[in-house]
């Protein structure tokens, strides 16, 4: 059920751009397909939807590390990662990685992410590439959210065991959003190891 409101219909085909009342748009079109043609519409953020996206971010973890134990081009594949699943390519991320301080705490662009993730990079001399360890196994726990439209805001707690079965656990915050192309991107990822008294 659609909660009637206006919004901004684009229809290239007829050159228009007026406001109109949603709900009564769909009693007159039923059979009509409008997701297509409605910009800054999205689906309301679901509890799945937030398992699904801790769950990729946990994948892919584990995904980079293994192109790289084979091999491959790990720098290419992260950046491919990043641009699917952070909002760097068309919006604003705000990062803070678990292990970064001084001046390079925080990662604004995709290219300090990616240094964080792989390393190789000279301008951030102190990233060896969280990524590559590699992780074996990466899973979340204790997780909990707020729902808010396109965006649902998590806190939980990720773990990693690498291949040496070392074990971490850190602490993690996310802003996930929907995007105009329908993907769910980060748009705030902070991370801190847990405080030891």
């Amino acid at each position: 059920t659609l909660t009637p409101k206006l919004i901004d219909l684009d229809i290239e085909a007829l050159n228009l751009n007026h406001k109109i009342d949603l709900s009564n748009f769909l009693k007159l079109n039923k059979n009509f397909v409008i997701q297509p043609l409605i910009k800054g519409v999205s689906v309301m953020f679901t509890e799945e939807m937030v398992h699904t996206a801790l769950q990729t971010w946990c994948d892919n973890v584990v995904a980079v590390g293994k192109v790289h134990a084979e091999g491959g081009d790990a720098k290419a594949f992260a950046s491919k990662v990043l641009s699917e699943n952070y909002d760097y390519d068309n919006g604003k991320v705000l990062f803070k990685p678990t292990l970064t301080y001084g001046a390079q705490t925080f990662r604004p662009t995709k290219e300090g992410a990616l240094s964080y993730f792989v390393g190789g990079n000279s301008d951030y001399p102190n990233d060896n590439g969280f990524k590559l360890k590699p992780w074996v196994k990466v899973w979340y726990s204790k997780e909990d959210f707020i729902l808010n439209g396109e965006l649902a805001i998590v806190q939980c707690n990720v773990h990693f065991i690498g291949a040496d079965d070392s074990h971490i656990f850190v602490n993690k915050s996310f802003v996930f959003k929907q995007c105009d192309d329908g993907k769910i991107r980060i748009i705030l990822h902070q991370s801190s190891l847990p405080y030891q008294p």
